[in-house]
């Protein structure tokens, strides 16, 4: 845990020297690593979709979990998504199974949702969140309460996160993927995200699985994958396969996180307070919603 990674910088930055730690240049290596024992053969893309979950659990309960703020979850999202584009601009497209207006939808869903995640993050920053607890106190009903870990005034829809260290207003969670809170300042940023993500991802995989799948014509010119039995043959059909199964796992798991939100949204609640009113349950789902959590980016 105190182990840094310093690399240095040819060029001559004003600093001099960056400072990268080690548990965010974990993904970076692993996640390419990963992807290419999974694309060797079918037991291998079973164990490790089986395994990296577990492993990734692991490594949260034991180790990242102790650190006040890590890069680990947000340097994992940034090499799958850079990962994915690659592997499907490089190896896919060349197939020449896709569309042109396909490939520009799927650029434009990507683009669409990393804008939207950065802005997520960049709304979520100290000083918008100082402007929405001001906002907060002013149209809220008297002085706000006293927060007892920061020492100050806080609307009361307003929390505390000990990670960003301030009182977030209409606090949804500490989104590990993204490295930043959701509240009220940047909620509307990051249903956004979800949703450009969720067409990306699975619209994406839709288009890899029917070009290196035999693909079945389902409504017109929609199509679906068929027989996939040959894709381990070759090592780049493999890896294409690999990123869509990949991709689709994880466009499932936004497509879902964004239906919870309009869910909240409609109940007119956050996840905060139902988590707050699941603590006073004497029911406990112990493990199985811990790893809720993990994946489901709650903190």
């Amino acid at each position: 845990m105190t182990m840094w990674e310093r690399l240095r910088n040819p060029c001559g930055w004003r600093a001099g020297a960056k400072q990268i730690s080690v548990d965010a240049m974990i993904p970076i290596f692993a996640v390419p690593t990963l992807a290419i024992i999974a694309a060797q053969t079918v037991l291998c893309t079973i164990i490790i979709f089986i395994a990296t979950p577990i492993l990734v659990y692991y490594l949260h309960h034991n180790f990242l979990r102790f650190l006040l703020r890590t890069k680990f979850f947000l340097m994992w999202t940034i090499t799958s998504v850079v990962m994915l584009m690659l592997i499907f601009e490089i190896s896919v497209v060349p197939l020449l199974e896709i569309l042109l207006e396909e490939n520009l939808v799927f650029i434009m869903c990507v683009v669409g949702g990393i804008w939207c995640g950065y802005m997520t993050r960049l709304n979520a920053d100290s000083a918008t969140q100082e402007g929405s607890l001001t906002q907060g106190l002013e149209l809220g009903e008297g002085s706000g309460e006293l927060c007892i870990t920061c020492r100050r005034r806080a609307p009361p829809k307003a929390h505390h996160c000990r990670m960003c260290q301030t009182c977030i207003l209409n606090r949804e969670y500490h989104c590990k993927w993204l490295d930043c809170c959701i509240g009220s300042s940047n909620l509307k940023w990051y249903l956004r995200c979800l949703f450009f993500s969720a067409i990306a991802f699975i619209y994406g995989s839709n288009l890899t699985m029917t070009s290196v799948c035999h693909p079945f014509k389902l409504i017109g010119t929609v199509l679906l994958p068929d027989d996939c039995s040959d894709v381990y043959h070759q090592l780049d059909i493999a890896l294409c396969f690999i990123s869509a199964l990949y991709s689709l796992l994880v466009g499932l798991v936004v497509v879902c996180y964004l239906i919870y939100h309009l869910w909240l949204i409609y109940l007119g609640t956050t996840s905060n307070e139902r988590r707050l009113l699941e603590a006073g349950s004497p029911y406990d789902h112990g493990m199985l919603k811990n790893v809720s959590r993990l994946f489901c980016c709650k903190t």
